[in-house]
């Protein structure tokens, strides 16, 4: 006869208090969940204006304030309550919700792991109302002062889940993300003012206004200032509308290419895809386009219950979706002079990219957006003359006496790396610092090199126990994504890293394999390239190989023409 099931693997009901305390970490993990949660709440009730109060990052404090619709007494004693909500009924409203939240589980989450106070007054004449919540028991219920609209107020976050609070990032991090997380809310909501304080200090204030508007004034260096431009498209059941900036305005990464469907910021892939689709042409490879989609859509037509944070969505008709996108992305690219076809391979550096930190520095190499390069002329005055590029990866010329064939990124990488090692940096301040997290070796090291990373162009602040922020950067370090600049900042120390730091920028910034080089481009680089002191890449690969006309020749048994 088996042994009997241990009774640690019978199944049993879970004790009430541990399944809230699973339910709400599915929806409240750290400090900008909270953030996140709390606007959503704000602006259901219809505010027209909304502060975000932080301490610390959030982890000692969250404090939203709004002057919507507000709570009375009866309402104020149930909201907090787990399944308690004003926006749904009956099952069948979860097939057309308009409302942000609508789940019942944000206010009950937050006020099982936090100290919770509640502060609301209807538009009535009736008094205002504070209610407290510690370890998800009510403590008081009573009337207060208090103005029209509600405040909430949460503190000691994570106090009864040591496990959890021990996960959570340093100050400075925890910031960086909540104020992601307000801007996805107010980029999503033009029309609602907002603002943002971090230990007592105004840091955002968001007029209302359009959505071109309010991108400009969330995201405005990046943009520079020429007007941004908006597309719209439309389909059965939905409307598309495109807002983004001239084609010189791109990134490495994703960060700045958003979607929001009916007010809320999701991260739907085919939207992303569909936009990156419609911008082909007016993006080179390895770019990706900085532009805000946002799509107004029946409620019958699209489904948000199937993530606790509400981030992922389903689509009914995600193809008709995905087509108006790309069409409205189309428009923004022929609607712009037809003038503007080349874009920087070293662009415009604070190049629109670090949250916001850009400004264009001019052109140094230049890549086609045609997919065809336009023949070359004979040459360039110089007696280099294109003759093509092979494989994505080799440029070719024919000079006076020699072919050579050059590799386009080690080309480029060690052109870049020379002018890094000579050019004194240029730093910009960056309007919001990029936060990290260092190990207690990293801080040290970091520590004693401040003054070597402000000569390369990186300029760091200590932002608390092991975090660092960077404050400014040289401008051609701008383009770099941030999870490589964090990654090369963290390897300062120890035998040539200042080598090895040019050398890795070097590499990030130049030319890519596979990217296509136009002919004006191509003989710049070959000549530059020809005019190195090291034909070498930073990593040691030869940059070309070169056959003479005579070599050439005896390959295939010609004889050497004496009169040309």
């Amino acid at each position: 006869m088996s042994d009997p099931i241990p009774r640690s693997r019978r199944i049993h009901f879970l004790r009430d208090e541990v399944f809230r305390k699973i339910a709400a970490g599915e929806v409240i993990d750290r400090p900008f969940s909270i953030v996140r949660e709390l606007l959503d709440n704000a602006i259901d009730a219809g505010s027209s204006s909304i502060d975000v109060h932080l301490e610390a990052g959030g982890l000692s404090r969250v404090r939203v304030v709004d002057d919507g619709a507000g709570m009375d007494c009866d309402d104020l004693s149930l909201c907090w309550q787990p399944h308690t909500t004003s926006k749904i009924d009956s099952e069948d409203d979860l097939l057309r919700v308009t409302s942000l939240g609508f789940r019942g589980e944000a206010l009950a989450s937050i006020a099982l792991c936090s100290k919770l106070e509640v502060v609301s007054k209807g538009q009535g004449a009736g008094p205002a109302y504070r209610l407290e919540v510690r370890e998800g028991r009510q403590q008081s219920l009573e009337p207060c002062q208090g103005r029209p609209g509600t405040t909430v107020d949460v503190s000691e976050l994570f106090f009864n889940y040591p496990a959890r609070r021990k996960f959570l990032r340093s100050a400075s991090a925890e910031s960086g993300l909540c104020r992601s997380a307000f801007l996805d809310k107010a980029v999503a909501h033009p029309a609602i003012a907002f603002r943002l304080f971090i230990d007592g200090a105004l840091k955002i204030s968001l007029p209302p206004g359009a959505a071109g508007q309010r991108i400009s004034l969330a995201y405005g260096p990046l943009f520079g200032t020429a007007p941004l431009a908006v597309s719209e498209s439309s389909g059965p059941g939905f409307t598309v509308s495109v807002v983004a900036g001239d084609r010189e305005v791109r990134r490495r990464d994703r960060r700045l290419l958003q979607a929001f469907v009916n007010g809320r910021r999701v991260f739907e892939f085919a939207l992303l895809q569909a936009a990156e689709f419609g911008f082909a042409g007016a993006v080179p490879g390895g770019w990706h386009p900085v532009a805000f989609i946002f799509i107004r859509i029946d409620p019958s037509l699209v489904d948000f219950n199937i993530h606790p944070a509400k981030k992922e969505v389903r689509f009914r008709n995600l193809s008709d979706v995905h087509h108006a996108v790309v069409e409205a992305a189309r428009q923004q690219i022929a609607a712009e002079p037809a003038s503007a076809t080349t874009v920087s391979s070293f662009p415009s550096a604070a190049s629109r990219e670090h949250a916001a930190r850009h400004t264009h520095v001019g052109r140094e190499l230049t890549l086609p957006l045609a997919p065809d390069p336009v023949p070359s002329p004979p040459n360039d005055g110089a007696g280099i003359r294109f003759l093509g590029q092979v494989f994505g990866v080799f440029l070719v010329f024919e000079l006076p006496d020699r072919l050579v064939i050059l590799d386009q990124h080690a080309a480029h990488e060690r052109i870049l790396f020379e002018r890094l090692s000579v050019r004194a940096p240029e730093m910009q301040e960056m309007l919001f610092p990029l936060c990290f997290d260092v190990s207690e070796e990293e801080e040290s090291r970091l520590e004693t090199a401040g003054a070597e990373l402000i000569g390369l162009g990186v300029e760091l602040r200590k932002a608390g126990a092991r975090a660092f922020e960077v404050t400014a950067l040289a401008e051609h370090f701008a383009m770099i994504p941030e999870e490589a600049l964090i990654e090369l900042i963290r390897g300062v120390g120890g035998a040539e890293w200042q080598y090895a730091f040019r050398a890795t920028a070097a590499c990030r910034m130049a030319i890519k394999e596979g990217d296509r080089v136009d002919p004006v481009t191509a003989r710049e680089l070959c000549a530059q390239a020809l005019e190195l002191p090291v034909p070498r890449c930073p990593h040691g690969r030869p940059i070309w190989h070169q056959l003479s006309e005579e070599s050439l020749r005896k390959l295939v048994d010609r004889p050497i023409d004496r009169q040309r």
